[in-house]
Formats: structure tokens, C-alpha cells, sequence
């Protein structure tokens, strides 16, 4: 059974006002019927805001709901950030590994593969192997050019 569109209607408990439905109960709010001898039609209200539609067979994608290999974990360009991050404070020879460190880390903030909350683990550890990456880079250059 399909309810009629949410409107003000003749109350059915009084027959001189009229009565708020909001398209499923009737609401608190009444007003007076019109002093006209006319018939009372309701007043629908159209929806507001946008429809939406849920088939797929327009668009040319996966449905959201499949979960058929959606949910990707960490970036493998992240992992490689760390690990060059943790090898510049190890071994650093002539800068390579924190060269290596910031430019994984600057890739994988920018564009991580990583979805869900899984994105946001991913560009803070590539943004702590950023900041490692810039130190030991500092260091290695100033132990390689002799500047302190």
C-alpha cells in the first residue's frame, strides 16, 4: 500500500482544520480550514534535494557492496619509505638511502594506494619516513661536504 505525499489534509478527529501528514504519520501542527465553501484539495510537497539510483548498469563500475577486492591495506611504496628511512639511520652511503626515503615518502603522501582508514596509517608513516629521510639526508651531507 502506497501513502499519499506528506501534505496539509482534512483532520480526520476535526473536519474544520486541517492537519499535517508527513507521507507517513499525521503531525501536531493543524490550521483552519479555508473560509471558502470550496473543496479542500491536499497540498503535496514535492522532495527536496537530490534522487539517487542505485543501479549499476548505467555506469561502468563494480557494485559498491561486491567487497571483491576493494579494500586495499598499506602502499607498497610506503613500506619501501620505511624501510629506507630505518636503513639512512643505519647505513646512509653518500645520502642514497635517505634519497631513496624521501622520494617513496613524497610519492606515497601524495598518492597513496591504500583505501579506508588503512590511507591514513599509510601517509603518516610515509610522513615520519619524510622527516627521517630530510635528517639523516642533513647529516650525510654535512659529513659528505665537511659543513660543520
Amino acid at each position: 500500500m502506497t501513502l499519499p505525499a506528506a501534505g496539509w489534509f482534512p483532520d480526520p478527529q476535526d473536519a474544520s482544520r486541517l492537519r499535517w501528514w508527513d507521507g507517513r504519520t499525521w503531525g501536531e501542527g493543524t490550521r483552519a480550514l479555508p473560509a471558502r465553501a470550496e473543496a479542500v484539495l491536499p497540498v503535496a510537497v514535492a522532495p527536496v534535494g537530490p534522487s539517487f539510483s542505485v543501479g549499476t548498469a548505467a555506469a561502468r563500475t563494480r557494485p559498491w557492496a561486491s567487497g571483491a577486492g576493494t579494500a586495499r591495506r598499506l602502499c607498497a611504496v610506503t613500506l619501501v619509505a620505511a624501510i629506507a628511512a630505518v636503513a639512512s639511520v643505519v647505513v646512509n652511503p653518500f645520502g642514497l638511502c635517505s634519497l631513496v626515503a624521501l622520494l617513496a615518502g613524497l610519492f606515497a603522501v601524495i598518492a597513496p594506494r591504500a583505501t579506508g582508514g588503512w590511507r591514513v596509517l599509510s601517509r603518516s608513516i610515509a610522513a615520519s619516513a619524510l622527516v627521517v629521510a630530510v635528517s639523516t639526508a642533513a647529516v650525510a651531507a654535512s659529513a659528505q661536504f665537511r659543513l660543520f
